[in-house]
């Protein structure tokens, strides 16, 4: 896989990739891993010219991000996982060539102050959009989502498609405002947005197994995030590890 670090700079050990200043851009096809290894102020532009998987990853840093995927041409996957201190973060997400699409999965633990924003531009005819948001809010936290589905008078034919979850470990303050965009009729625009715990029949049913409440806890929070999560098995273990650390 090809891997690109942030610290601080942009690091990668990849021939596929080109970076100039704060712009990202992939060369091929293939599948692309990317991690904040320091807190920070980052503001980068993704350049999407082909069909392209991202694995992006932060842990225990504090984010300031105001980045940018543009698509030229093809599809972007993006699969997201963070365990942060504190982020504040907005995401542009440009489709702007004819057919292009972006399925965009992310999944993370908030444990202090998280602000989220993600504005998708439908610029043209025939984009489709994905975002479905998972995140676990634990007690104390503050936790916000905006999402923004936008369309121009040349994006007929588009799908716009959002969902977004939280699931409640305590007493939490949490917002979702999933917003859509569009002068147009002949557009697929859904939504969904659902703040809430795990269902007493799905604890039920794991207890009445022999499985510990911590346990339970434990498998339906592996499950629920993981579930967006289609990665390698390093990734997965530290993200298993870190699900660990908060529910023995």
């Amino acid at each position: 896989m090809n891997k690109i670090l942030i610290d601080k700079k942009i690091i990668s050990d990849s021939d596929n990739v080109r970076i100039e200043g704060n712009k990202i851009t992939f060369l091929s096809d293939g599948d692309y891993f990317i991690e904040y290894v320091n807190s920070g102020k980052y503001k980068l532009n993704f350049i999407i010219n082909n069909d392209v998987n991202i694995i992006e990853c932060s842990f225990n840093n504090e984010l300031d991000n105001n980045n940018k995927y543009t698509i030229n041409d093809g599809n972007l996957i993006v699969r997201k996982f963070y365990d942060n201190k504190t982020v504040n973060e907005v995401i542009d997400i440009d489709l702007c060539h004819s057919g292009s699409k972006v399925n965009y999965k992310f999944s993370n633990i908030c444990k202090e102050n998280e602000n989220y924003t993600i504005n998708v531009n439908h610029k043209v005819c025939d984009t489709e959009s994905y975002i479905n948001n998972k995140s676990v809010a634990l007690t104390d936290s503050k936790l916000s989502y905006a999402i923004n589905s936008n369309v121009t008078y040349k994006a007929i034919n588009s799908v716009l498609d959002q969902t977004t979850r939280i699931v409640l470990m305590g007493d939490a303050d949490t917002k979702i405002s999933p917003n859509m965009y569009t002068p147009l009729d002949n557009v697929e625009a859904r939504h969904g947005s659902v703040v809430g715990t795990f269902s007493d029949d799905e604890v039920f049913y794991l207890m009445s197994k022999g499985i510990s409440y911590n346990d339970t806890l434990k498998l339906l929070i592996k499950g629920y995030l993981l579930s967006n999560m289609d990665i390698g098995h390093d990734i997965r273990k530290r993200i298993i590890d870190i699900i660990s650390v908060y529910w023995r």
